[in-house]
């Protein structure tokens, strides 16, 4: 069953200094992400925590829900 797609490339801008970049959702899964120029650290375990929970709600969906076919 397909999750979230950790490869996906999500646009930051750092609240410091404003820097625009991106990192894949698996990067930001990780403690430790820095802006690329000034060196900030992100936190990001609120994010990761989310994330993982729409994870497991959305293959439980795909679980009871996946073999609903619709004829037009």
């Amino acid at each position: 069953m397909a999750g979230i797609d950790n490869n996906v490339k999500l646009d930051l801008k750092c609240p410091q200094c404003k820097t625009k970049f991106k990192k894949t959702i698996r990067q930001l899964k990780r403690p430790g992400v820095k802006c690329p120029k000034c060196g900030i650290s992100f936190e990001t375990s609120k994010f990761k925590k989310g994330l993982d929970k729409v994870d497991r709600e959305l293959k439980d969906f795909q679980r009871k829900f996946g073999n609903i076919k619709i004829k037009l």
